[in-house]
């Protein structure tokens, strides 16, 4: 790993719940939380570069965890 990555990151739930709301309501994307934590990263770290890149994934998302997404504009808490 050490060869390919540059830094780790590391993101609280709170911030993993908002970027899901935010691809939900920006990209029209359902992520589970593991899948939001790359945006989660470069929405809350000092990343920097000339190109930053993430993967989205999943939506295998529990019924009150979608619900919570659902309910709260990005930004807002939970």
């Amino acid at each position: 790993m050490r060869a390919v990555v540059d830094d780790v990151v590391l993101v609280d739930d709170a911030d993993l719940i908002d970027c899901m709301r935010l691809a939900v309501q920006t990209l029209g994307l359902l992520l589970e939380p593991a899948g939001a934590a790359g945006l989660a990263a470069i929405r809350t770290a000092d990343v920097s570069g000339d190109r930053i890149a993430t993967i989205l994934t999943g939506s295998n998302v529990r019924p009150d965890v979608l619900a919570d997404v659902l309910r709260t504009p990005p930004g807002r808490g939970s």
